[in-house]
């Protein structure tokens, strides 16, 4: 989880000083206006407007940029199927480019990416909560979170017995025996967990767990900076939607 969310020594940057709440209205509502830009060029201003802005505000992101690679990654070859399918399409006025999904996705991504890790795990359930997601959903992710070490932890101590247990493996990933022993791990691995997750629900109602949210974290006030950096994160976008648009047309007269 430490890995995940940010820590509080990181407090010093502005970027983690800025309340959780703003920071996820502000990246949904960007994200939402540059879903309807179709231009390369002002996706791509977006996005490097963003990335400006993280950098000025002393955000890692080259470490994000090391999360996130996997996911940019899938984005980036299913941008390619597309533009290599609208190459070969008998229509070649396709309305949504590879570079525009690409671009879009990519920004999704990195706006949620590095709002959820400047903050820490209270203020992320909190600012869930605050923005009035259903108490289900906001226990799901928090549940989901807060327990996915222990499963990585019975997942090795299973690697580290059969390795006790003399096994070497198979010649390589998929091999046979490598595919079976892969099977039964898995299985094993969920049935321990259902036993596991089973514990863990009688002790919360042991302590009284109802299903209600119970935060014993207390925000700190809204400031300018906070409504700034909102302003910011969703006029830009606005901006390039409105140039899209031709509304600024009369300025190249």
């Amino acid at each position: 989880m430490n890995a995940i969310f940010g820590q509080e020594i990181k407090k010093q940057n502005i970027f983690f000083k800025i309340d959780g709440r703003i920071k996820l209205i502000s990246a949904i509502m960007s994200i939402a206006i540059l879903t309807t830009i179709s231009k390369e060029e002002y996706l791509a201003a977006c996005l490097a407007f963003y990335i400006l802005l993280l950098c000025l505000t002393g955000f890692p992101v080259l470490n994000t940029m090391r999360r996130i690679l996997l996911p940019v990654l899938f984005v980036g070859f299913m941008s390619a199927a597309v533009t290599f399918a609208n190459f070969f399409s008998v229509q070649q006025n396709s309305s949504v480019s590879g570079a525009a999904l690409f671009l879009r996705a990519f920004y999704a991504i990195l706006a949620l990416s590095s709002a959820i890790y400047s903050m820490t795990f209270r203020e992320f359930v909190y600012s869930l909560w605050a923005l009035h997601v259903p108490d289900t959903l906001v226990n799901l992710i928090s549940f989901t979170i807060r327990y996915a070490n222990i499963l990585n932890d019975e997942l090795w101590r299973m690697v580290v017995a059969r390795k006790a247990r003399g096994y070497s493996g198979g010649r390589n990933f998929w091999h046979t025996t490598s595919m079976r022993v892969i099977g039964r791990l898995v299985a094993v691995l969920f049935l321990r967990a259902a036993e596991r997750s089973q514990r863990v629900y009688h002790a919360m109602l042991s302590r009284g767990y109802s299903g209600d949210m119970r935060l014993l974290y207390t925000p700190e006030k809204l400031g300018i900076r906070d409504f700034a950096y909102g302003a910011l994160m969703t006029m830009v976008p606005l901006f390039f939607k409105v140039a899209e648009m031709g509304e600024f047309s009369w300025i190249m007269r």
